[in-house]
């Protein structure tokens, strides 16, 4: 099979398989996440961080103060989300987007730098529940950038 199909039992032919490719070639169809998006190694990012091919930044849509709030590179956000960002107007590139929700928190726990989404803030790291000071430290209103 592929990450577009499912078998319904072995051995998996053709006339028992199940295929869904959706409306776009990759992250769709029966090729997503748990949480519809496109499937990552096991974790999550912090929570002022979005996923983006795998890795997780700090949010767009914070770097900018909500004006590119689409991710559509490591270091590129977008006004729109789609076919809109192909128009170079509505996209701005910057080193100082290709970072980490921890970046400038002093924080040795949090990443500063792009990383892959973290095991340990998830139950199934140790059994146990994620470490609140890491999942809810960047929502107070007044944490600088």
């Amino acid at each position: 099979t592929s990450s577009w199909t499912c078998c319904e039992q072995h051995p998996c032919y053709p006339w028992n398989q199940h295929g869904s490719l959706g409306t776009r070639l990759l992250c769709n169809g029966f090729d997503i996440s748990a949480d519809g998006s496109c499937p990552h190694k096991p974790g999550v990012c912090l929570l002022d961080e979005e996923l983006y091919m795998g890795i997780c930044y700090k949010k767009c849509s914070l770097l900018t103060e909500g004006a590119f709030p689409h991710r559509t590179a490591a270091a590129t956000c977008c006004k729109t989300a789609g076919i809109g960002c192909l128009n170079f107007g509505n996209d701005r590139t910057s080193k100082n987007f290709d970072v980490g929700g921890g970046a400038g928190d002093h924080d040795p726990s949090t990443p500063a730098k792009p990383h892959p989404p973290m095991l340990s803030l998830t139950e199934g790291a140790s059994l146990q529940a994620p470490r609140p000071e890491l999942v809810h430290r960047r929502l107070r209103v007044g944490d600088s950038a």
